[in-house]
């Protein structure tokens, strides 16, 4: 048996007539070479079996970000609508950008940040201030309120964004997984030894984080006696009088929600976990101790700068033709707000009780479009 022969990246340009960087140009996408002679490329390249080698592809982008003498390229973060202020608040968003920051630095690259809510800022001004600075790779954050469309000119940018907020321009995105995360909680709740199970849904209809979260409720009822099955609580019935009454017609012995609905369950004079077990549908809101899904926002944005740092690599530019959508694994975290009932001893850091929870601002949706 032979070894399979490697077309060499010299072969190839003898083979187009070009020199050896016209074809490295070429294969990289680069507008130096015209689009005709690129395609040209391409097609020889394919014909004659070249394939890149990826040891020393990784070698060359090592080399090109680790030498101290060339100036640091950077990376853009662009913040459609919190102000400096808000996103102390907001840790999904903090986190997130956490997560940017981490693997801009570990490639070698600075970190931008363009805040829309900045005085004289707009996402014309904000294009201006890329091309002038050089910057080519842009992380556009989620809209903290919801689903939003964003007039961004995506020409000769490379863009990403993170969870299913921005609609528009289609873009590559890193997202928690919603599905995985109520999947859990559940089965979590179930081991612990819950049988009524109920879910306040604080999130409006028709987004993505509601549609996964509800089919997975929705899927574990199916499985379950009708006696054990608790009607989902719409966001529009949760206020006061509409969550006491749910709760005294229906006695969930744990409730799946948002910290908001934590706050409005000891409102109405419910104490947990005495009368009623909880578990958070995302732990970065208060209590941050208490149960729940940890949606491990770091990762989200570490995933959406690879997503950006392989289309600068391939020279990739533009709206998205076939967007791709990278899922984070979630964790599930004990806390005190859900004991197990089945005897098994908690860890005495999960037994803390908190002080109520103070929401300033709105909850956080962007994520969870």
């Amino acid at each position: 048996m032979t070894d399979s022969y490697r077309v060499s990246l010299r072969e190839l340009a003898r083979a187009a007539g070009v020199s050896v960087s016209a074809v490295s140009l070429a294969l990289k996408n680069s507008p130096k070479i015209s689009e005709e002679r690129r395609q040209e490329i391409f097609r020889l390249a394919q014909e004659m079996g070249y394939q890149r080698d990826p040891r020393i592809t990784e070698l060359m982008e090592h080399l090109r970000t680790t030498r101290p003498q060339r100036k640091a390229s950077s990376i853009a973060i662009i913040i459609p609508e919190l102000t400096r202020a808000q996103l102390m608040h907001y840790s999904p968003i903090q986190k997130m950008i956490g997560g940017v920051e981490e693997i801009a630095a570990i490639a070698g690259f600075g970190m931008d940040s363009l805040f829309l809510t900045d005085p004289g800022m707009s996402l014309r001004r904000a294009r201006s201030i890329l091309l002038a600075r050089g910057i080519k790779g842009v992380i556009v954050a989620p809209c903290a309120s919801g689903v939003a469309k964003i007039p961004l000119d995506c020409e000769g940018l490379c863009v990403a964004t993170a969870g299913y907020s921005i609609v528009e321009p289609r873009m590559h995105r890193a997202c928690p997984n919603y599905l995985q995360m109520m999947d859990e909680l559940l089965a979590d709740c179930t081991a612990r030894g819950y049988k009524r199970i109920g879910l306040m849904m604080t999130y409006s209809e028709g987004g993505i984080g509601h549609k996964l979260f509800t089919s997975s409720y929705l899927y574990y009822q199916s499985l379950i006696p009708d006696s054990d099955r608790v009607p989902m609580l719409p966001k529009q019935m949760i206020n006061e009088s509409c969550v006491r009454e749910w709760f005294e017609r229906q006695r969930p012995d744990v409730i799946i929600s948002a910290g908001s609905s934590y706050d409005l369950l000891i409102q109405i004079g419910l104490k947990v976990p005495e009368d009623v077990a909880f578990a958070s549908i995302d732990i970065s809101q208060p209590p941050t101790n208490a149960a729940g899904a940890d949606h491990r926002y770091d990762l989200v944005g570490r995933e959406a700068l690879k997503l950006v740092l392989t289309l600068i690599n391939l020279n990739i530019t533009g709206v998205a033709e076939n967007p791709k959508t990278v899922l984070v694994d979630s964790h599930r975290r004990s806390g005190f707000t859900l004991p197990d009932k089945t005897g098994r001893s908690e860890p005495e850091s999960n037994r803390e009780m908190p002080e109520q929870t103070k929401h300033e601002l709105p909850d956080f949706r962007g994520f969870l479009a």
